[in-house]
């Protein structure tokens, strides 16, 4: 199965390139609020996140309403509306992460700090593996094929990270609604992941029926 048609396709693939340079931008804002320190302001940043989201929310349903109007086969068309809306469910779960730490006020302890980075740069990885995944499946089926297995790989071991991390927060000596802000924290962070493999799932039920 082909995924080439003509104009309305090639208009639909670019979309699909803008949306996921958008959403790889709400993912990137979110992680400069990961990185303040604790007397730092987020407000603005939080700001950013949700006009991104929102640009990723406009880009997304462009390709819908053209998707809709005839591109791409009848046999393949609800294939690649499910996969632009799964990735865009990865922006809108870093934006719950924003969200999370803005609306609650949450501060993370230089203690964890780091942790909390390393598990959020597994999420950053597994949306670069992902866009990656998503890209070469109009150009190089094989590049596609390993993208998804990078995919995978980065979500196990942001898993490892988020089990080790929310067993050391408690550990520490602070009260327990923090300690449970702070584990939904690391929670939340993994699911970015979580969404990035689910849309790579998506994707090798394309190739799946590609290959068929």
């Amino acid at each position: 199965m082909s995924l080439l048609f003509g104009k309305k396709e090639n208009e639909v693939i670019n979309l699909f390139r803008d949306h996921l340079n958008m959403v790889g931008q709400v993912i990137d804002e979110t992680f400069k609020i990961i990185k303040l320190s604790c007397d730092e302001d987020c407000t603005d940043i939080v700001k950013t996140v949700r006009q991104k989201e929102s640009e990723a929310d406009s880009i997304r349903r462009n390709a819908e309403t053209l998707m809709y109007s005839g591109a791409f086969l009848a046999q393949s068309r609800g294939d690649m509306l499910g996969l632009i809306e799964a990735v865009d469910k990865v922006a809108n779960k870093a934006e719950t992460v924003a969200d999370v730490i803005y609306l609650q006020n949450l501060k993370i302890p230089d203690s964890l700090r780091d942790k909390y980075i390393k598990e959020y740069e597994c999420s950053v990885e597994s949306f670069k593996a992902l866009a990656t995944a998503v890209e070469n499946l109009f150009e190089n089926i094989d590049k596609s094929k390993n993208a998804v297995l990078e995919v995978e790989r980065w979500e196990n071991t942001g898993d490892g990270i988020e089990r080790s991390l929310i067993k050391e927060v408690f550990t520490l000596n602070i009260e327990l609604a923090r300690k449970i802000q702070l584990r939904e924290l690391a929670l939340q962070i993994g699911d970015i992941a979580d969404r990035a493999e689910d849309a790579s799932d998506r994707i090798e039920i394309i190739i799946l029926k590609m290959s068929a």
